[in-house]
């Protein structure tokens, strides 16, 4: 316990009043006793012995630890979740140990704090708690093997192997926290902004140390990736009023109307943010394009993680921390090319002109192009009715954003920017907002009511994608559609089988950066330009995209061995609820799942 005991009293603050620090220990004790009190009203013991209350009781401590020990370790992440309020008025004040120091620290908590989750007390299998902590356990362990590895950035929601990438990292998270997700209501939150962004540029220090480290092991950041990244950083540090600048201009405007802090002092606030950003934080930025501008001078023209020392297994380690299952490498690719094989003629099928008119045949045949995006193009053209008429294009020129741009965005954000046909655009508009507009997908408010937060924590992101497509694919088989938009809906599992054949391509089958791009702009129908970056995403986060297609692999599976078993008494929106409703979870979690709501239907 030294460890945990060690790290959560190093979150104090010199900076805080006496008054804060008092303030601090209530709100932590109230939330503490909130957090242990939220399992307890669904968690009654069945006998209700006196050692079962305290096997219930010391179990909710271990879960309240879990959650605040994960918290301690990112105040980054409880930011973005807005979960702040679990570790007290000081995580406001701190960003993210960044330093090789850090990534240590991190590892060596996470393992005792398993060593308390393997040692918590026996309840019984049904209990909540049960398998909330074996959920929990299951993804610290999957992490705590990726740490282990000694480089990279892993959390619970992406594993990422280098120590800088051009789509992530503190260098553009830290100034998109700072300039959209942090509060200033008062002085003491103008205060935790400004310590914040003293503490970015030593962040981002600690970002280029460790750049250094990992090259003197042998641990290449590929030169495609070190270019980019660095394209990206000088953008941001560039002299357009929406890169750094836009941080004290937020800083300005949130503090405008504060009626604690006088303008005098105000005033000399900006100036403290001012220079902060132009005489420490672009500076440091801009050492760190330095320093990936020398090591692109040697960098390896390899573009997957299967060049670096321990590829292989970093990647496997990635997939089972993705779905919480091992799986077999061998045959992946060879599935994911099958897939992108069968579904392409798919969608090609639906794009077929109607026979022409016996009387009046055509003077040449109509061949359509090989290319697809050129195929979805041609086939729009030939259907387009005379009297269509083109929309106007808004001629408006984008608000700039750079920051925001910069930002991390998900791959169909990226795709449904740059559409390659209108159809195919409101496809994707309605595949992003189904999360949200069908009620019954909506997990976290279904059933005995929100997942305990620590369950936040450990989310599985390939899984909850791969429930997106699964949900898009079951629940839009409307074939009275015009086949440009069947072909547009069809074209999403296409797109999602080309990039897990492009992972399984570049860090398994040892494919270049040029190849992987002609495979997605051809299978997929995307603009070369569009293609490369995706292809560059999937470099720098491999394993993900093949997560997904194993995931919705397996939820096919799950569901037609449910049809065999229920035959008419199957329901597809029971099994999608069955599916989701208890949140991301392991796959073993949700194959035991499924089987327990097939076997109560047979048993009723």
């Amino acid at each position: 316990m030294q460890q945990l005991q060690m790290f959560h009293t190093s979150l104090h603050k010199s900076r805080l009043s006496e008054a804060m620090k008092r303030a601090q220990i209530l709100a932590f004790s109230m939330l503490t006793a909130a957090s242990l009190m939220t399992p307890a009203a669904c968690s009654q013991s069945e006998d209700g012995s006196r050692s079962a209350r305290r096997a219930i009781t010391q179990s909710q401590a271990i879960a309240g630890d879990f959650l605040r020990t994960e918290l301690s370790l990112s105040p980054e992440t409880a930011s973005r979740l807005d979960m702040e309020a679990y570790l007290g008025p000081s995580a406001i004040y701190a960003l993210d140990n960044h330093s090789q120091a850090g990534f240590e620290r991190r590892r060596l908590v996470r393992i005792e704090l398993l060593q308390r989750l393997r040692q918590r007390p026996r309840l019984a299998d049904s209990h909540p708690l049960t398998r909330d902590l074996a959920i929990a356990e299951a993804a610290i362990v999957d992490l705590i093997a990726l740490e282990q590895l000694g480089y990279g950035r892993f959390d619970y929601v992406a594993q990422r192997p280098y120590a800088v990438d051009p789509y992530s990292g503190i260098w553009v998270e830290g100034p998109n926290l700072l300039a959209y997700q942090q509060s200033i209501n008062s002085i003491d939150q103008a205060a935790a902004y400004i310590a914040r962004l003293q503490s970015l540029s030593a962040a981002v220090e600690d970002t280029r140390r460790r750049l250094i480290a990992d090259r003197a092991a042998g641990l290449d950041l590929p030169r495609a990736l070190a270019d980019e990244t660095r394209q990206r950083l000088d953008l941001l540090t560039s002299d357009d009023p929406s890169a750094l600048d836009l941080l004290s201009a937020t800083f300005a405007a949130l503090t405008l109307d504060l009626p604690d802090l006088e303008p005098a002092q105000r005033d000399q606030l900006i100036i403290v943010v001012q220079r902060e950003v132009s005489e420490r934080l672009r500076p440091a930025l801009q050492d760190l394009s330095a320093t990936l501008a020398e090591n692109s001078d040697t960098a390896s023209d390899q573009a997957g993680v299967w060049a670096q020392p321990k590829g292989q297994d970093l990647f496997v380690g990635i997939l089972r921390a993705s779905t919480g299952e091992a799986m077999n490498s061998d045959r992946l690719h060879a599935r994911n090319l099958v897939d992108v094989a069968t579904q392409s003629a798919a969608v090609r099928g639906l794009l077929v002109l109607p026979i022409a008119d016996e009387v009046t045949p055509p003077a040449e045949p109509i061949e359509p192009p090989e290319d697809l995006g050129q195929h979805l193009s041609w086939f729009e053209q030939q259907v387009q009715s005379p009297d269509a008429v083109d929309p106007i294009d808004d001629m408006t020129e984008p608000e700039a954003n750079i920051i925001r741009d910069l930002a991390p965005v998900t791959v169909w954000a990226l795709v449904q920017d740059v559409p390659s046909f209108a159809a195919q655009a409101d496809a994707l508009t309605t595949y992003q907002s189904l999360w949200q507009s069908q009620p019954y997908l909506t997990w976290r408010t279904e059933g005995d009511g929100e997942l305990p937060d620590y369950r936040t924590i450990t989310a599985y992101a390939a899984i909850d994608e791969a429930w997106r497509l699964y949900v898009w694919q079951n629940s839009y088989q409307n074939t009275s559609l015009p086949p440009l938009d069947q072909a547009a809906r069809a074209s999403i599992k296409l797109m999602h089988s080309t990039l897990a054949a492009a992972d399984t391509g570049l860090h398994l089958d040892r494919w270049s950066l040029p190849e992987a791009t002609s495979y997605i702009s051809e299978n997929a129908g995307l603009s070369e330009p569009l293609a490369r970056q995706l292809a560059l995403r999937i470099m720098a986060r491999p394993g993900f995209h093949t997560s997904v297609a194993a995931a919705y692999h397996r939820f096919e599976t799950l569901a037609e061995r449910a049809r065999a078993v229920l035959g008419e008494r199957f329901s597809e929106s029971d099994f999608q609820r069955t599916l989701i409703q208890p949140g991301p979870r392991p796959l073993p979690f949700i194959e035991t799942d499924i089987e327990a709501w097939y076997g109560a239907r047979l048993a009723n």
